[in-house]
């Protein structure tokens, strides 16, 4: 199923929204289970027209077959056109000025926004016998264990910029997602130019921040993390954990992948730059349409295609860091013919 960035503006009610999507698989199909696996991909500041089947000029035949075999939706509203909003909605399906967070983002030491009594999607879904996992980009905060004595590490390299050295990285984080419904997980704390630059599997990093790195925010990362890996890193996550569920395939699944594209640093891998004709925004579209493809191919291999609702969407529309007036003049609108772009409201 598509969300053309379905329900890309929108707050998603998920708890009815899932029930509505389980009733089309069981009407759409006679013969698929009355539970689907569910696999909702969450792209990051994806213009309206961004793909190719909505009028953008960079290929995206993985998510063109969506619209293609599926359902489009176009007319949603976000209640905020920025990051951590979107999927505080996603996850409990409340609408985000309910919570303390009235305006912008979580950071990357944000603490958790999510209280673990809140029932969540994941929450949900494990009570109705569902096994769930989050890969991705978090930024919902999480409780990061200190170091004793508040001592701080210095960096191996680079200056020690940026706060997050007296973070204890061989520590679980509390509060993260495993505390709130899901079974596993493979995030990054929150955007890709929001420190401290680490992965965590279920819910502990998995290396040490020793080095400085930085899109345009400086800070702790771990020296094997680089951005131009993630999307790459996500694919092959995502693609493992649905491999690993054909073991057990009389429990479905939920798959909630909130990606870091084409959200700036827009740093697509070599694979993919000067594919586009559209500079590096473009090719970060095409790696981006990529890992929906990864993630595409894993359900066929594996026989859950027919009995898979998947789902992509997007939180809130093109980034003007995507030099947008440069995309228009070579005939790609990223929002197509609407006004406005992330974060001017």
């Amino acid at each position: 199923m598509d969300g053309d960035g379905a329900i890309r503006r929108g707050m998603p009610f998920c708890k009815a929204l899932l029930t509505i999507l389980v009733l089309a698989v069981g009407l759409a199909n006679p013969l698929a289970l009355d539970k689907p696996n569910v696999v909702y991909i969450l792209a990051d500041d994806l213009g309206y027209g961004d793909l190719s089947h909505a009028g953008g000029k960079a290929p995206t035949p993985h998510c063109d077959r969506l619209a293609r075999e599926g359902m489009r939706f176009t007319d949603s509203h976000t209640t905020s056109s920025v990051c951590t909003p979107t999927r505080y909605g996603i996850v409990t399906g409340r609408y985000n000025w309910r919570t303390h967070l009235k305006s912008g983002v979580l950071w990357g030491l944000s603490e958790p926004l999510i209280p673990k009594d809140r029932l969540t999607v994941a929450k949900f879904l494990q009570q109705n016998h569902y096994h769930t996992a989050v890969v991705g980009k978090w930024h919902l905060g999480l409780g990061w264990q200190m170091l004793p004595n508040g001592e701080k590490r210095e960096a191996k390299s680079g200056p020690t910029k940026g706060d997050g050295w007296q973070i204890d990285y061989g520590k679980k984080v509390d509060g993260g997602p495993l505390a709130i419904g899901f079974d596993e997980s493979f995030i990054i704390p929150a955007s890709l130019d929001m420190f401290p630059y680490v992965y965590l599997k279920n819910d502990k990093p998995t290396e040490w921040a020793t080095v400085t790195k930085a899109f345009h925010r400086p800070g702790p990362s771990g020296e094997k993390f680089e951005a131009i890996d993630c999307l790459r890193d996500f694919a092959r996550e995502a693609s493992q954990y649905i491999d690993s569920r054909a073991k057990a395939k009389s429990e479905p699944f939920f798959l909630y992948l909130p990606l870091t594209s084409p959200h700036t640093p827009i740093v697509p891998a070599k694979r993919w730059q000067g594919k586009s004709g559209l500079g590096s925004y473009g090719d970060f579209l095409m790696e981006t349409d990529w890992v929906v493809g990864e993630v595409l191919k894993a359900l066929d291999r594996n026989k859950f295609a027919e009995n898979t609702v998947v789902i992509f969407t997007a939180d809130n529309g093109c980034s003007p860091q995507a030099k947008i007036p440069n995309l228009i003049n070579h005939g790609h609108k990223p929002n197509a013919d609407w006004r406005g772009h992330k974060a001017d409201i």
